[in-house]
């Protein structure tokens, strides 16, 4: 007998939910998220729900322009 390993199609994430945070420095950073570091190399984005806005270091990085948001295509 064979399980699917695929999720429902209600479980899955649409493309609004996501932004892409992009590295507009000019140093990498390390971020400290709750599910573990990150490191994003200068020039690098990264794909990440929306509610990583809450999170307080990346909201200092988004003031300092170190971050740019970048809507999901």
């Amino acid at each position: 007998m064979r399980f699917s390993l695929r999720k429902p199609k209600e479980d899955t994430w649409e493309v609004e939910d996501y932004i892409w945070l992009e590295n507009i420095g000019n140093e990498h950073l390390m971020l400290q998220l709750k599910s573990g570091s990150l490191r994003l190399d200068k020039g690098r984005r990264y794909r990440f729900r929306k509610d990583i806005l809450e999170d307080p270091q990346v909201h200092a990085l988004l003031d300092a322009r170190k971050l740019a948001i970048r809507e999901a295509a």
